[in-house]
């Protein structure tokens, strides 16, 4: 069995997950090694439990939207907080004690409660109407914040003292309290109610009593179990000491985990049975900065699914082009190339896509295009948001050929790719995710670097010289013939990525028996 553990954690606290409101999403989940490898496993047939370290009250919500609830899951803070319901419910706001002169006020993000002219709560929602937070305030001051678990209760509360000292009270699903985090010091209060689950009744930190039961559930683990560990130095070195005779696997995804940290990397994989990376680039640094010899498997974290798009069924040529790191001279000299492109050939439309929902950004963004336009002496191109280019469509106004469009989620992205023609990804590092997302749509790309999954003139067109944008364009642009090769070729592709051929090098790297574990947890050549 595989047992995957996530890296699902908040950058403001190191155990909680990103749990925000529907109007403002979190982007811990976002593009996760994690989810897809489950994916991968249970498309394949093979069981797979989910184990999560973090506090993440709406862990089943997250769940549902990848289409994997449910499954099997162990939450660490479950265990901590004496928490057995496992199936979604639902608490309404109204079931909730309030003062009966209490005054609602809605506005589109949120709803405020006010006791004459003082707000006396806010509560916010999440992306499916959900109740997950109330903030409870006193003379416009924040007192007390219940945070509210996708099974329908109260999962935890913030008390807020008058000089800002904050303690998070942690509770089962019947509300009773459980244990106390005090959030300047550290310390953790084990209450009355949960004396008996742990050993100690006061901790210096929350990490100490997580490891404590951390280490009682890989007592109870079948030692046979295969734990692949989402690679981050939040929790690596706890698992492994927590661990009983498990194989670990670290798994090494873009910018997670700091690879030119030699030291932690040579610590962590020398209790691991081997590693995985997202791509060919990150093996090769973490074999140079350890200089290891344990096996380094670049496994692609995403399976194909063949779903071809439109775009070869509509005149426009729809180019879609994310410009996040891509900036400065490289941005300037790409943009250059593509509007003088689009000027000789009117089908061409861009799209310049980023991942931030930040609008004061995308303002920024529109403004440096309209800087590199007007140097240039670009004219008839245009330049407006993604929403405003789909409204004028409606209306049938005339489109501007410059569209910014942003993505946060693979369903965002599998969207914008419905009928785009070619995907130009031009910074230092593709997008892995996009190229995947790429092939499956039987999309040709134009990348800068060589990846094992974009090959020159096959199923893309690599540049190696930010200069040569236009020639890449024109190959794929001007006529249908290399277009319709590297649709060709992706379909023939897809049988290398599909979820069952990436299980099948799971399994067959766990069965490598090159490495064996001694007494100690390091491995050491057979």
């Amino acid at each position: 069995m595989f047992c995957f553990v996530s890296s699902w954690y908040s950058g403001n606290e190191k155990w909680h997950a990103n749990e925000s409101p529907w109007y403002r999403p979190g982007d811990a989940y976002a593009f996760d090694d994690t989810i897809n490898q489950i994916r991968m496993f249970r498309a394949a047939s093979e069981p797979v439990q989910l184990m999560s370290l973090a506090y993440a009250p709406g862990l089943r919500m997250f769940l549902h939207r990848q289409n994997l609830y449910p499954m099997e899951v162990w939450n660490l803070y479950d265990e901590m907080q004496g928490i057995a319901v496992r199936k979604l419910g639902v608490i309404s706001w109204q079931s909730l004690e309030w003062p009966r002169n209490l005054l609602w006020r809605y506005t589109p993000f949120a709803m405020v409660g006010f006791l004459g002219r003082e707000r006396y709560a806010e509560l916010s929602f999440g992306e499916n109407g959900n109740l997950v937070r109330v903030d409870y305030y006193s003379h416009e001051r924040v007192r007390r914040c219940d945070f509210y678990d996708d099974r329908g209760f109260r999962s935890s509360s913030i008390y807020c003292d008058e000089s800002g000292n904050e303690q998070q009270e942690y509770c089962d699903e019947d509300g009773t309290p459980q244990f106390l985090e005090d959030k300047g010091s550290g310390h953790v209060t084990i209450l009355p109610a949960a004396s008996g689950r742990f050993c100690r009744k006061i901790y210096e930190s929350a990490d100490q009593m997580m490891e404590e039961i951390l280490r009682r559930h890989f007592l109870d683990m079948d030692p046979e179990t295969t734990v692949v560990v989402a690679a981050n130095q939040v929790h690596n070195q706890m698992i492994l000491r927590a661990r009983r005779g498990q194989a670990i696997v670290f798994s090494y995804f873009e910018d997670r985990f700091d690879l030119k940290n030699a030291e932690a990397l040579k610590r962590d994989l020398a209790g691991a049975r081997f590693a995985v990376t997202d791509t060919e680039h990150s093996a090769g640094i973490i074999r140079e900065e350890t200089g290891t010899e344990m096996q380094i498997y670049d496994i692609s974290p995403f399976d194909t699914r063949l779903s071809l798009g439109k775009s070869q069924r509509i005149r426009e040529l729809k180019i879609f082009m994310p410009v996040d790191g891509l900036e400065g001279f490289l941005l300037e000299t790409a943009m250059t190339q593509v509007f003088s492109y689009m000027e000789k050939n009117r089908r061409v439309v861009l799209q310049v896509a980023t991942q931030t929902e930040q609008e004061e950004r995308k303002q920024e963004l529109i403004w440096e295009l309209e800087q590199i336009l007007e140097k240039n002496g670009f004219t008839g191109l245009g330049i407006c948001l993604g929403k405003e280019a789909e409204d004028a469509a409606k209306v049938e106004e005339k489109k501007n050929r410059v569209e910014i469009v942003s993505y946060q989620t693979e369903h965002d992205l599998i969207q914008k790719l419905y009928d785009v023609r070619l995907i130009l990804d031009v910074r230092d590092q593709p997008d892995l995710y996009l190229q995947i997302a790429g092939i499956s749509a039987g999309i040709p790309q134009v990348n800068y670097r060589f990846t094992r999954y974009v090959q020159h003139q096959k199923d893309g067109y690599i540049i190696q010289n930010i200069h040569y944008i236009t020639g890449a364009l024109e190959y794929y642009l001007s006529e249908l013939v290399h277009w319709n090769e590297a649709l060709v070729y992706c379909v023939k592709e897809i049988e290398k990525y599909t979820g069952g051929s990436l299980v099948q090098q799971w399994k067959l790297a766990v069965k490598d028996e090159s490495f064996e574990f001694g007494e100690s947890g390091e491995h050491h050549a057979g």
